[in-house]
């Protein structure tokens, strides 16, 4: 199947979903409170339940805030969307960064050395057990509602799963590879830098997607509780008064903004990996299944 096709095809069942979700808000019109629906359709998420967004403008840039007394303008929800949008975002990617370091670090330890395996491996697999949302309210008490403690969460979130990747990973580099660094007289840190990171790689890209849903899902929940700001805070005070459609088009964006990362990150994985095997990029990008055989 052609890029172009493949393209067109995922843009016919996006269009199919979304007209399927104006149907459903057609047939199903019952409502959580008066003028609430419980499916809102198209044409009320972009009018009315844009237009309330501006709730949640805090003001400032010549624009009131409504609870100042300003009038709702979509100049207002415009704002609102892109403020805590932008708090969201830089908790998330702040999170998971500090994850990607701290799980990757941890996953190279356990190959390191048997002292580092013993010290390391154990706490780490433990850690990786704990299920991620049965944390929220443990951070939420250890670091109360401030910024620490929501990148915390997330980077706790990433760090597992980067550290079961990176062990993974390790294990899966040739042997050849590493006799021959050693061969040619790398030391310890030199066939890590120049034979175990590359090699490790294209293995990771798969963690690496993994972990971006986790960070998104992470944020949320850290949001959840006690956030004062971003789009989990908004979802918080639209689930108190039953604002389905606040809630809803939030869900939107936290789609629209991962996939966007998901993209971004596929490109540039691509670009950082044109030095493998063109059949190993081949996988990477479409994995040869049944149906691409018969094709």
């Amino acid at each position: 199947m052609s890029a172009v096709l493949r393209h067109r095809t995922s843009l016919l069942v996006l269009a199919g979903m979304a007209g399927f979700w104006q149907i459903l808000s057609m047939i199903f019109r019952a409502e959580a409170l008066p003028g609430e629906p419980m499916v809102p359709g198209w044409q009320v998420l972009v009018t009315k339940t844009f237009l309330s967004l501006s709730d949640y403008w805090q003001g400032g840039l010549g624009v009131e805030s409504v609870a100042s007394g300003g009038r709702p303008s979509y100049l207002a929800s415009f704002l609102a969307v892109i403020s805590n949008s932008l708090d969201t975002v830089i908790r998330l990617y702040t999170g998971l960064f500090l994850g990607a370091v701290i799980g990757t670090l941890l996953g190279l330890a356990v190959s390191w050395s048997g002292w580092t395996r013993r010290i390391v491996e154990l706490p780490a697999q433990f850690l990786r057990t704990m299920p991620l949302l049965a944390m929220v309210p443990l951070f939420q008490l250890w670091f109360g509602t401030y910024f620490i403690g929501k990148v915390a969460f997330v980077a706790y979130g990433v760090s597992v799963i980067f550290f079961a990747g990176v062990v993974n990973a390790v294990k899966n580099v040739p042997q050849i590879y590493i006799d021959n660094a050693r061969t040619l007289g790398a030391t310890k840190f030199q066939l890590y830098r120049t034979v175990i990171l590359p090699s490790i790689f294209p293995e990771l890209r798969s963690t690496i997607l993994l972990s971006l849903g986790t960070a998104w899902a992470a944020e949320l929940g850290a949001e959840y509780l006690g956030a004062q700001s971003g789009l989990g805070y908004i979802i918080v005070y639209s689930e108190q008064f039953a604002y389905l459609d606040r809630m809803f088009f939030v869900a939107l964006l936290f789609t629209l903004y991962a996939s966007i990362s998901y993209a971004i990150f596929n490109n540039l994985s691509l670009r950082l990996l044109s030095w493998a095997p063109r059949a190993g990029r081949d996988v990477l990008v479409e994995p040869k299944g049944i149906g691409n055989a018969l094709s």
